[in-house]
C-alpha cells in the first residue's frame, strides 16, 4: 500500500511539474500595412551651431492594420551636414487593430539623408489599454512625409503585430 501510494503522488508531482514548465506563448504574429497620413506644426526653434532643433506637434491619420486618428510631440534636428532625423511618441485616443478598440501609444524614429530625401525609420508599440492592453508590435515605415508645416505628408509603414497572452 505505502508503494502504490508513493508511485501514485510521485506521477501527480512529475505531471504537476510538467504542467507548471510549459510555456505560454504569445498569439501568432499578424502582418502590419497601411497609410499614415499627418500634417505637422512647429511649436519651436531653436538653434545651437549649425544644428536647427525643432519642436512639433502633428494630427496624423491611419488606414490599414491601424484604423485610427491619432496626436504626436516630437522633436525634428536638422544637423550641420544637412541630414534630418526625427523622434516622437504617437498617441492614439481611439483606434481600431484587428477588429479590437482602445487606445495605443507607439514610438517613432526616423531619418533623411537631406531636405529633399524620402524619410525612413522605425516604429514600435509602446503600450495600449482596453482590448489592446496586450498588443504588441513593430515595424518599419518610409515615405515623403510633409513638404512643410500646415501640409499633408504620406508615410507608408509595416511591420509585425501580435497578442500577448493574459
Amino acid at each position: 500500500m505505502r508503494k502504490i501510494l508513493l508511485t501514485l503522488l510521485s506521477v501527480l508531482m512529475i505531471a504537476l511539474l510538467f504542467t507548471l514548465s510549459v510555456p505560454v506563448q504569445a498569439g501568432p504574429p499578424t502582418n502590419a500595412e497601411g497609410l499614415w497620413r499627418y500634417t505637422p506644426t512647429i511649436i519651436d526653434s531653436r538653434e545651437a551651431g549649425c544644428n536647427t532643433f525643432l519642436t512639433t506637434t502633428e494630427v496624423g491619420e491611419w488606414t490599414g492594420t491601424f484604423e485610427g486618428d491619432s496626436t504626436e510631440a516630437g522633436k525634428v534636428v536638422i544637423h550641420c551636414s544637412g541630414a534630418w532625423s526625427f523622434n516622437a511618441i504617437v498617441t492614439f485616443s481611439n483606434v481600431t487593430v484587428d477588429d479590437k478598440e482602445g487606445t495605443l501609444e507607439m514610438s517613432v524614429v526616423g531619418k533623411r539623408p537631406d531636405a529633399s530625401a524620402d524619410w525612413e525609420g522605425k516604429w514600435v508599440i509602446l503600450s495600449g489599454t482596453n482590448e489592446l492592453a496586450t498588443l504588441r508590435g513593430q515595424g518599419t515605415w518610409w515615405g515623403p512625409g510633409a513638404s512643410g508645416p500646415g501640409t499633408w505628408g504620406d508615410i507608408y509603414y509595416v511591420g509585425n503585430t501580435h497578442f500577448e497572452p493574459k
